[in-house]
């Protein structure tokens, strides 16, 4: 079992600026590309071993995790690759902090996320949702190589391969929301990441300049992330990302 965190991205055919983009990020915020771990299918090798690559990173293959995993088609990842890559990888690293290409990196949170997982054993961004249990973002999650880990992961691994082949796929986002929303105790090993640092889509006016407060305030807003979701389709995403200073590419 390697001791050191790892940041672990998964990326297919056709996000191959995002990757860059998120490399670019997780670099100019100070993480060391040594330790960031991106997982890809075979087909997909041509288009982004360059970039992981070029970025200093390590590649892993879907096959390398699951031979299972190949038969996947291109484009979005699947439901289920996340969970078993993430699986995997905490097989062999007992810390795994685990992203979504649409995250920009403004600085490094692992220092952070270490003295978090200290404590709790998964910590998750969060929603802006007005309920309770609160909604969890799958696409943001560091993970110790924990009993209570495994078992959420394999929990989730299991709902997916005992669905009855006549219903629909859910993704992994509805899965976790729905496991959650059934059993809250699983809060009591999860630490809610503030949405204050780890900002979701819903955030993004935080990191837009606005007008002068007409209060004096002491303190100003310092994410670590900004998480481009609670918007649709790739196009989309850069624009929000361009908007909030999160895209590093130039003209999104």
């Amino acid at each position: 079992m390697n001791e050191h965190t790892i940041v672990a991205l998964v990326a297919t055919k056709g996000v191959e600026d995002f990757l860059l983009n998120a490399l670019t990020g997780l670099t100019r915020a100070g993480v060391d590309p040594r330790i960031i771990h991106v997982a890809r299918p075979d087909n997909a090798a041509d288009e982004i071993d360059p970039v992981i690559v070029n970025a200093g990173a390590v590649v892993h293959s879907f096959a390398e995790c699951s031979p299972s995993l190949e038969a996947l088609p291109d484009g979005y990842v699947d439901y289920g690759t996340d969970a078993f890559i993430a699986r995997w990888l905490l097989d062999r690293y007992r810390h795994v902090v685990y992203a979504d290409l649409d995250v920009g990196w403004l600085a490094d949170p692992l220092w952070y996320l270490q003295f978090v997982a200290q404590v709790f054993s998964l910590a998750f961004q969060t929603e802006a949702c007005r309920r309770f249990p609160p909604v969890l973002c799958w696409e943001f999650i560091s993970a110790m190589a924990a009993p209570v880990t495994q078992q959420l992961l394999d929990t989730m691994l299991s709902e997916h391969d005992a669905r009855p082949p006549d219903r629909p796929l859910v993704d992994e986002q509805s899965a976790l929301d729905a496991i959650i929303t059934r059993d809250p105790t699983w809060l009591r090993h999860i630490h809610l990441l503030s949405e204050g640092l780890f900002l979701n889509g819903l955030g993004y006016r935080n990191l837009v300049k606005d007008p002068a407060s007409l209060a004096t305030m002491h303190g100003r807003l310092e994410p670590f992330v900004f998480h481009a979701n609670w918007t649709v389709g790739l196009a989309n995403k850069r624009a929000l990302m361009s908007q909030t200073g999160t895209w590093l590419l130039g003209s999104g």
